[in-house]
């Protein structure tokens, strides 16, 4: 197995528009915005920790078409043949059967690593180093289909959740069941069990393995895709996925491979990981100043705690006799609303009685 079998996937396709709001837009998914302060937005950074895996030619991109466009300014020297452009979001399953049709064309001896592109990984060394040792396995065995776990270490009720068998020895684990995202009480169960892991949705399989689940359990999309091949790397393939995607249905590969096949096993990574997945988590993750606020404006806060203040003006914000409240300044909408509360009703609202623009 040499580094010129690996080949990386990213995908931009699971995204919640709401979960930054009102940074984050149905036009400008968090995946491109810079929410760890790096200077770079998520996609960026997952770019370039891909770049330790895999040959940087090895690397693909699935992007929806509607964002194409937001992609080239972040990626411009990205080259167009590793764009995996979707004509229309039909969830995991058909994105990853596009990318690995498309590269079993390229190498039959493929191994694929698929990152979220809306994810954060901190420790890079230790994130190359397991994902490298997981290739290894992946290679050996070609009907394996593998999920990348981290150890939970508090009950966090934004993560999916993997059991797995707990006698088995080695970081490698038998997967038993999947659990989304758990309510307060069933997360801290799970927490306490032992044989449970957060799902990164990071997966890494031998191209034979993940084509013959495809056409083992949704071999409709097998098909579809598998009759696309001789247009790939043609003029003739944005005209081909048009017609591909018109047959798919909106399906996560989750749901119709992992949670039925009998051949999924876990890796436990040892690098730290967040999905990053709302304001609060956001929050979870950052240096907390006095009384653990955190200040990304030029703001004054006074008798406030457990705050969060982002602005991308100049303007002074003054806050006073708070607490647990975000108060987030962007270009069109200031908000001021609990921390810890969902933001789907607020926006749900401002739909409602601002309009759409808003949103």
């Amino acid at each position: 197995m040499t580094r010129e079998d690996t080949y990386v996937l990213i995908t931009v396709y699971s995204s919640n528009s709401g979960n930054f709001w009102p940074y984050s837009r149905k036009h400008l998914p968090k995946q491109f915005l810079d929410l760890l302060g790096t200077g770079r937005s998520l996609l960026q950074l997952t770019y370039e920790r891909s770049k330790g895996i895999c040959p940087e030619k090895n690397i693909f991109i699935s992007v929806p078409k509607e964002f194409f466009n937001l992609f080239q300014s972040q990626l411009p020297d990205f080259p167009k043949e590793n764009i995996l452009i979707e004509p229309v979001r039909r969830n995991s399953a058909p994105c990853i059967a596009y990318a690995s049709y498309k590269i079993k064309k390229l190498n039959k001896n493929a191994v694929i690593v698929v990152c979220p592109a809306s994810h954060a990984v901190f420790g890079e060394v230790a994130f190359i180093r397991d994902i490298r040792k997981a290739v290894e396995v992946a290679c050996m065995d070609k009907k394996a289909l593998f999920i990348v776990g981290i150890k939970p270490h508090k009950a966090e009720t934004s993560y999916a959740y993997i059991q797995y068998h707990y006698d088995n020895v080695g970081l490698v684990k038998r997967v038993k069941t999947f659990t989304e995202k758990p309510q307060a009480e069933l997360a801290k169960l799970l927490l306490e069990s032992g044989d449970f892991a957060w799902n990164t949705k990071i997966f890494i399989w031998h191209v034979d393995a993940i084509l013959e689940a495809f056409e083992e359990y949704i071999p409709e999309v097998a098909e579809t895709f598998r009759e696309c091949t001789p247009y790939f790397y043609t003029e003739e393939e944005n005209q081909s996925m048009m017609k591909a995607y018109s047959h798919c249905k909106n399906v996560s590969i989750s749901t119709a491979i992992l949670e039925k096949s009998e051949n999924v096993f876990l890796i436990l990574g040892q690098f730290d990981w967040s999905s990053v997945s709302s304001w609060p988590s956001l929050y979870g993750l950052k240096e907390k100043k006095e009384e653990k606020n955190i200040i990304e404006a030029n703001a004054l806060l006074l008798d406030s705690t457990n705050c969060y203040v982002k602005s991308n003006t100049k303007k002074l914000i003054v806050v006073q006799g708070l607490k647990n409240y975000l108060i987030a300044d962007s270009d069109d909408v200031l908000l001021i609303y609990p921390k810890e509360n969902s933001l789907k009703n607020v926006m749900n609202e401002v739909k409602n009685h601002k309009g759409e623009k808003y949103i």
